[in-house]
């Protein structure tokens, strides 16, 4: 782990990129993730990882390695993965709150699923509905509840699952990487530590745009970056603030602490946004006559499931 590794990217064509560098490396490890959180990954905005019978202990413990690696590496940190599910490989369940497994649950479900859930916890389900007993009853089926819930007993019985399906499901997985992820306990003493870094990785528009430094010396120069900070607070949903992220930085987390924009000449055919995502620069031509021509140029690039990294 303490070995310091170089990754060359072959593209769709069979052709070496050129990049190099720390940006490519976060953009490697999250392509990683990326897939891995849809492969070997159950649940929503929290997910914990699953038993398939063609992943073995040998296959748990790469992913493992690649997880601390990361972190080592870069501090990239797969946020997806439960918060509630780190804490338990770090400390033990000892460590796992009831407080901790509700949160994670409730992040862990669908959205219909948690407004029905929300509702039992704040005490605002009518028990005596037949429609919404019957979409309870079809949630808790799905994760294979055996009890009839009540009014007394919901609490309990969404605690129980949650536990069943943080901790009990992913156990072998948490077997093959609790010694390897104990590399990480000096960048965590507490899960307010795993936490405060969890939200310093999201990415928000306020976010973004405090981390902009430039100097525009000329009215196309400063329409240009008024454009850009409009364009971003248009960034209105957290897939495309991922995805505008990792355009500059590689990652789709905020592994950076600023964004310097250097402005350009760049003009018909040839003007596009450059992104340098080693040291998260980003060139912008300051010959945009309007919002809506840097918006169309941005939303093509961003609308791209493919960006060759051919800056070294």
């Amino acid at each position: 782990m303490s070995q310091d590794i170089e990754i060359i990217v072959i593209d769709a064509r069979g052709v070496e990129e050129v990049g190099r560098g720390v940006g490519l490396l976060r953009d490697v490890f999250s392509l990683f993730w990326k897939e891995t959180y849809d492969s070997l990954f159950v649940g929503e905005n929290e997910r914990v990882p699953f038993v398939r019978h063609d992943y073995q202990r040998d296959e748990w413990v790469a992913v493992g390695r690649i997880l601390v690696k990361g972190y080592l590496t870069c501090q990239y940190l797969p946020v997806l993965l439960s918060q509630t599910f780190l804490s338990c490989l770090f400390w033990g369940e000892s460590a796992v709150t009831s407080a901790m497994l509700s949160q994670s649950f409730r992040n862990y479900i669908s959205f219909d699923e948690k407004c029905l859930i929300d509702k039992c916890l704040a005490g605002d389900m009518k028990w005596d509905d037949e429609d919404e007993m019957s979409q309870l009853l079809e949630v808790f089926s799905n994760y294979d509840c055996r009890i009839m819930v009540n009014s007394e007993n919901i609490i309990q019985v969404i605690e129980e699952i949650a536990h069943k399906e943080l901790l009990q499901k992913p156990q072998y997985i948490a077997d093959c990487w609790k010694d390897i992820v104990s590399t990480l306990l000096p960048s965590f003493p507490d899960f307010a530590a795993i936490s405060k870094r969890y939200e310093l990785l999201i990415p928000s528009t306020s976010k973004i745009l405090s981390c902009l430094e430039a100097n525009p010396e000329s009215d196309g120069e400063r329409d240009s970056l008024k454009f850009l900070k409009r364009y971003i607070k248009g960034l209105d949903t957290p897939q495309k603030l991922s995805k505008f992220v990792r355009f500059i930085s590689g990652s789709e987390l905020m592994l950076f602490d600023a964004v310097q924009v250097n402005f350009t000449n760049l003009s018909g055919l040839g003007r596009r946004p450059i992104a340098h995502t080693c040291n998260t620069v980003l060139e912008l031509s300051s010959t945009y006559q309007s919002f809506p021509e840097l918006r169309e140029e941005f939303s093509a690039i961003l609308a791209s499931d493919y960006w060759e990294m051919d800056i070294v």
